[in-house]
């Protein structure tokens, strides 16, 4: 027995108090008289003094020394050994997609954690708590703060592993924090860390893992041909184990097999796998399979065939322009393009000394000479650098200018942004006050070695990826789990009035293990922009995004992590903190107290009873 408030025992004191008022009580024998007129004033006074007599055990005493003793037992709050005390467990579980894989006995690191966490929870003190924390770039509270184990129980059901390799310490840091006001941390996962590994130590590290063999796809892309619309797929496979493997390699489109290879694989060997594909599958899910594999989520990918994505160029060069030629040159070898007339073009190459139409939708390319007059192009300068380049502006990227002559350069007189200069001299420039995105290249050809040089390829080039990339719709079609996927709704920073006010939702139609959706998808809706960022994605599948009712993309999401595929590393161990931590159980309500106040109003009860009913009654039986 201990005491919260051991000054409360103090209480105690009053108990031999009133004791000692019953003790010297004066009590008078009853009476009896023939009628009041003979009961004089003179009978009536007591004796002087006190006189002790026999202490009366009466029901009152009883009551009075029961309800001390229970206010004193109040304030002092006792306590028997950890009464009132029980545990709560935060447990972190790694997130990793390691722990979904299965062993020979057919359970998963998964299963064994939870085992783990249910035999602890049956030993804990009655009425104990758990917080179940996911580890991952962002930590996700699976169950809590502090709830029951039979709804942290219900929570685990639902609970599969699948993220790629990531820092747990987000929520360790989180699980510490929790158990600042009494707590046991436990972090569960399928290897011990490094001992070097910066950790709390307030947590303990339970791993229970299992050494297995896997094999991998570690790498997967699908190309297609503009022109004939055939595709290729490219894959590597990797053999995690320790011994020889046999492969199995297919990919399907619904029901239908669009290929199937067999690979014998060495340990630890990883081998390349191309394969033709027909255009128009629109998606395919490629598996593999071998005798020992430990891991499923690595061994599914799930493939969109990617769009072509055509940019219409329209060159407004005269026959006798010294640009002409050297802008043919480089758009003849150029992949996916398409020429066009001006008002169709997304890419308009004309003179210099023509300022573009003001329109969102248009990009514009001058070329000079600006002033093709006889007295301008005598005054030009030929410049040999040094050139400043604006370097994080990407249309410059693998641009050098070295050895290169400018040549025909002539004075700007409008406004705009250079982006490569020399000195003074504005060489390649973008416009201001137009909402085209032009960019004008003063530089006369003719009198120039950039042609001849390879900047002027890679120059053409990159305006034309930029021009692609800036197209409404998804840049690429196939991702990596928690890579960052965006894509432009519309052209310019402005909607289109007919657009404007759509829902634009993005939901996931299936996952990678199954070629159609038995579940009702879910949807989540995204903020209507020009450029559209997704929110990092954790789940592997196909996935599409929709403006109002409108299809305006699909692509896949798929695990792709050789360190997370390599399940021979892992181990069963357990790693307890350096320092033991007294801390780790909190207080509920002390049982006593109720008790005790129940007991204290049931003695005033009884009191009451007693001075009041039966006291009264009995003076009158007397």
């Amino acid at each position: 027995m201990e005491f919260a408030n051991p000054l409360g025992l103090l209480g105690l004191l009053t108990l031999p108090t009133i004791v000692a008022v019953h003790l010297f009580h004066r009590r008078f024998p009853p009476l009896l008289v023939a009628g009041l007129h003979l009961w004089g004033a003179e009978v009536r006074v007591p004796t002087a003094g006190r006189k002790r007599e026999r202490l009366p055990i009466s029901s009152s005493l009883i009551l009075e020394l029961l309800a001390a003793l229970l206010l004193t037992m109040v304030l002092a709050q006792p306590r028997v050994s950890d009464s009132g005390k029980v545990l709560h467990l935060i447990a972190v579980l790694d997130d990793s997609a390691s722990m979904s894989a299965v062993g020979v006995n057919e359970t998963s690191s998964r299963d064994r954690a939870v085992a783990e966490l249910a035999r602890r929870m049956k030993d804990a003190p009655r009425g104990s708590r758990t917080t179940l924390i996911l580890t991952g770039r962002r930590p996700v509270m699976l169950a809590g703060p502090a709830v029951e184990w039979d709804v942290a129980e219900a929570a685990l059901s639902g609970w599969k592993p699948t993220l790629p390799r990531h820092d747990v310490l987000p929520a360790l840091d989180m699980a510490v924090q929790l158990a600042e006001n009494g707590g046991e941390v436990v972090f569960m996962t399928d290897a011990l860390p490094e001992e070097d590994q910066p950790l709390p130590t307030e947590a303990e590290i339970v791993a229970v893992g299992e050494s297995l063999s896997n094999v991998a796809i570690t790498a997967a892309r699908w190309t297609i041909d503009s022109a004939t619309l055939v595709g290729r797929v490219f894959l590597r496979i990797r053999n995690e184990g320790p011994r020889p493997s046999s492969v199995t390699v297919e990919g399907r489109s619904g029901d239908q097999v669009v290929f199937q290879s067999k690979l014998e694989l060495s340990p630890e060997q990883e081998l390349p796998l191309e394969t033709e594909v027909p255009g128009g599958l629109s998606r395919l899910v490629v598996t593999v399979e071998a005798e020992r594999d430990g891991l499923e989520t690595d061994s599914i990918v799930s493939l969109v065939e990617p769009k072509v994505r055509t940019v219409r160029v329209a060159v407004n060069l005269p026959d006798d322009h010294s640009a002409l030629r050297p802008v043919r040159r480089v758009l003849e070898i150029a992949t996916d393009i398409e020429v066009s007339d001006s008002e169709a073009a997304h890419l308009l190459i004309a003179e210099g000394g023509t300022l573009p139409e003001s329109r969102r939708d248009l990009w514009w390319l001058g070329v000079g000479p600006i002033d093709s007059s006889d007295a301008a192009v005598k005054s030009a300068r030929d410049l040999l650098g040094p050139y400043l380049k604006e370097k994080r502006d990407p249309l410059l990227e693998g641009v050098s200018l070295g050895g290169v002559i400018w040549g025909g350069v002539q004075p700007i007189d409008i406004a705009v942004t250079p982006v490569i200069s020399a000195g003074q001299q504005l060489l390649l420039s973008r416009l201001s006050g137009t909402r085209s995105t032009a960019l004008l290249l003063n530089v006369d050809l003719g009198r120039s070695n950039l042609p001849e040089s390879p900047d002027w390829p890679i120059l053409i080039n990159n305006l034309v990826e930029q021009r692609r990339n800036s197209l409404p719709g998804l840049r690429r079609w196939n991702y990596r789990l928690n890579e960052d996927i965006q894509f432009r709704l519309f052209e310019g920073l402005v909607e289109p009035p007919e657009s404007a006010g759509q829902t634009l939702t993005f939901q996931q139609i299936h996952d990678a293990t199954q070629t159609d959706s038995v579940e009702k998808p879910r949807t989540r809706n995204l903020a209507r922009a020009a450029v559209v960022e997704l929110p990092p994605l954790d789940q592997t599948g196909f996935f599409q995004i929709k403006d109002g009712s409108k299809v305006t993309g699909e692509f896949a999401v798929n695990f792709f992590d050789s360190a997370e595929s390599n399940l021979t590393r892992l181990r069963p161990g357990n790693r307890l903190p350096p320092v033991d931590d007294q801390g780790t159980a909190y207080t509920i309500d002390n049982p006593f107290t109720w008790a005790i106040l129940t007991g204290l109003v049931l003695i005033m009860i009884l009191a009451f009873v007693d001075w009041y009913v039966v006291g009264p009654r009995k003076s009158v039986a007397a």
